[in-house]
């Protein structure tokens, strides 16, 4: 297999093989294929895009890359899989370096992802521990103990107008909420 030529591919250029990147997907995070499909089904050049690593016509592996809100030069890593039969070969690190060098050509400087259980594997990669991404300040930190202070907060809340219309659905279903037993990474391109 080491012979094999791989290619990343946007998955809105190949839409053939969605149904193979559903399959793969779920595998590793199970959902109705209807919802799976349906998520895929919206990869597109200007975000969020489903990349695909081929070998020869398979499906081995899977990214997905979103915007985050409000900050152009940073993006979102999600779904990231390798095909289990595939894994072990250097495929989950040539998948990362093309999806980074995808989004770099794009502008992107920064690249954020959450994890549970491959820190270690995204450590050798260059990202670095971070806090979680709060959608409401855009922002994010580095985790240093030495450096890191509780913010305050402010007692005082000043109401004008309606309260904010409800997050839109792409978000309320997205890793860049919080979530409980997650590591979050980011790295600077």
């Amino acid at each position: 297999m080491k012979d094999t030529p791989y290619s990343v591919v946007p998955l809105h250029k190949r839409m053939d093989l969605t149904r193979q990147c559903a399959k793969l997907v779920n595998s590793e995070w199970p959902r109705s294929e209807t919802a799976r499909l349906r998520s895929l089904y919206s990869s597109c050049d200007k975000f969020p895009t489903c990349l695909v690593l081929l070998d020869d016509t398979n499906v081995v592996g899977h990214c997905k890359i979103s915007l985050v809100p409000n900050m152009c030069d940073c993006c979102f890593l999600e779904s990231v899989v390798i095909d289990q039969k595939c894994r072990g070969r250097g495929l989950g690190s040539l998948l990362m370096r093309r999806s980074e060098e995808y989004v770099s050509k794009r502008g992107i400087t920064k690249v954020l992802l959450s994890t549970k259980g491959q820190e270690e594997f995204y450590k050798k990669l260059g990202y670095r521990i971070c806090d979680p991404l709060n959608l409401h300040e855009n922002s994010y930190r580095e985790k240093d103990s030495a450096h890191s202070t509780p913010q305050k907060q402010s007692n005082t809340t000043t109401s004008i107008g309606p309260p904010p219309p409800p997050m839109p659905s792409i978000l309320r279903n997205t890793s860049l909420l919080f979530s409980a037993g997650k590591t979050y990474m980011m790295k600077n391109l």
